[in-house]
């Protein structure tokens, strides 16, 4: 009983740092690519992006137009959601099958958008302690739990209405029916095993780095163990089994490598090995704000962390060699692999943070364990770096995961009240649906694709508005993935003037001015 009720705090505990702020942040331009697939809008996204860029007069519309391919439609199936994956950026499609059927249950609010990933970093709690009790004992499986509840990386991908949290579950799924092959060497363990070794897939193709890390590990663990060996090996045959035909359907639709160019093109070897240790260290603590008590805050926490991991590696490799072993594979493998992949491609998966969920799959038990053993040792140390995670992990709810429309918009809503007004956006997806999401009706929103479009789209909004807003997003690994050099222009003619530039959230907006709007009119 006393066991129970521990964990049911955690629950708690982990549910209330879940829920903190859920839907107080604005959506942000990943999150509307899961709203648009998930709706079965896709290929309709698509071609109105390719059909407006081709056009040399912009495409007048206003914001309730483009949120049309937001909105749950009874006429979309789940067929639909496949051909938009299979026409935007070949994304595995799990994710958006499952939030497919999630909002037509329990609608499309942004709290419920971001919920389902909420549960999903609740079971991840559950299993982080049955892992935890495999590889250790019930009391390091606690603070296996316990890492995994307060985890501010765990919580932030809990709060995302995309498919990491999902991602977490499944990848410790699968270690689990992994240990238990190993252990019982039983016929289900293995099938299960399979099953969500492919669901993983399902979710992301870089779960494949996990499932190399469970390969090097299980191979090499039981190598003279030839009929454990056997069913395991025919366990991975059989997760790329299910696989295939979803890798049947990339195949013959062929892979869309345009859309996944700008991952590309990052020279520099020493920045990408440096990429490390500090993408290790939002595991423990994140703390996104400047300033110099978070610096301090993020010192002592890491301090406290390495006191705690350098007394507990002698007990971990004396005592739990095979387990350790296991973290470490999986912890390493996909880090490796995303490292050899940015040198030899010239890539930018380490500078994603989000990319580090496969690597935290191995790191969850590793922690427990240190965290169990400071415990054992100096309750203090331990005390005051749980204390700073919690910290940690409520602070993390108020940061913004990228560009983030809604303050921007409610700041164009309020310049333009009483004004005709058009917003112009470069001509992405992301861009002009996150814009469309937050703006107000009678605002025009015209997506630009060059310059000649900037030139024509100025031209036409001149016509009925007396106020015009250029709006570019910024994303954190490159400030020209969601904009373009051109839309950074202070002149539009002669007819505007540049008034007040505002920067919130990774986007920034100009707002021009008509040079003679003395007495400002709006157009019915």
């Amino acid at each position: 009983m006393r066991l129970f009720f521990v964990l049911l705090l955690l629950f708690i505990l982990a549910l209330a740092l879940r829920v903190n702020n859920l839907s107080g942040r604005s959506l942000w331009t990943d999150e509307f690519f899961t709203l648009f697939q998930s709706s079965g809008h896709g290929v309709d996204v698509v071609k109105f992006v390719d059909d407006s860029s081709k056009r040399e007069l912009p495409v007048l519309l206003k914001p309730r137009d483009y949120r049309l391919l937001l909105k749950i439609d009874p006429a979309r199936q789940i067929k639909d959601v496949t051909a938009g994956l299979l026409e935007t950026d070949t994304h595995p499609p799990l994710y958006f099958w499952i939030m497919y059927i999630w909002m037509r249950v329990f609608g499309d609010s942004i709290f419920v958008l971001r919920f389902f990933s909420v549960l999903m970093g609740i079971f991840t709690i559950f299993l982080a302690y049955r892992i935890g009790v495999r590889l250790f004992d019930q009391r390091t499986a606690l603070f296996c739990a316990l890492f995994a509840a307060i985890s501010a990386f765990s919580i932030r991908y809990s709060q995302e209405a995309r498919p990491y949290s999902l991602i977490m579950a499944i990848g410790l799924l699968s270690s689990l029916f992994l240990l238990r092959l190993e252990k019982n060497n039983r016929n289900w363990d293995a099938f299960c095993f399979a099953v969500f070794t492919a669901l993983g897939l399902y979710t992301h193709y870089l779960y494949a780095f996990v499932a190399i890390g469970h390969f090097i590990y299980f191979s090499f663990a039981n190598r003279r163990q030839s009929l454990k060996i056997r069913k395991f090996y025919l366990a991975v045959l059989g997760s790329l089994l299910f696989f295939s035909p979803w890798l049947s359907l990339v195949i013959v639709k062929g892979y869309n490598f345009p859309n996944t160019e700008w991952l590309f093109g990052y020279p520099g070897i020493i920045d990408k090995i440096g990429n490390i240790f500090p993408g290790a260290s939002r595991y423990l603590l994140i703390f996104d704000n400047p300033g110099l008590l978070p610096r301090v805050f993020l010192l002592a926490g890491l301090s406290f962390f390495v006191y705690m991991a350098i007394y507990g590696a002698r007990g971990i490799i004396v005592k739990y060699r095979r387990q350790l072993w296991f973290c470490l594979s999986i912890f390493t493998v996909p880090l490796a692999s995303m490292l050899f992949l940015d040198i030899l491609e010239q890539g930018a998966l380490l500078r994603q943070e989000r990319f580090w969920v496969f690597s935290f799959l191995g790191f969850i038990p590793l922690a427990g364990y240190f965290l169990s053993f400071g415990f054992s040792r100096n309750k203090t140390v331990t005390t005051l770096f749980i204390l700073l995670m919690l910290v940690s992990s409520f602070l993390v709810s108020r940061v913004q995961f990228g560009p983030a429309p809604e303050n921007v918009c409610r700041w164009i809503n309020q310049k333009s009240r009483g004004i005709t007004s058009a917003v112009l956006a470069c001509n992405m997806r992301g861009v002009l649906l996150a814009q469309s999401y937050y703006l107000d009706d009678d605002i025009y929103l015209l997506p630009v694709s060059d310059t000649g479009q900037l030139t024509n789209s100025v031209k036409a909004a001149s016509v009925m508005s007396d106020q015009i807003f250029i709006v570019r997003h910024y994303h954190r690994t490159d400030p020209y993935l969601m904009n373009q050099l051109f839309m950074e222009t202070r002149d539009i003619g002669r007819d505007y003037r540049l008034g007040q530039t505002v920067n919130m959230e990774d986007i920034s907006v100009s707002e021009f001015i008509k040079r003679d709007a003395h007495n400002y009119r709006k157009i019915p």
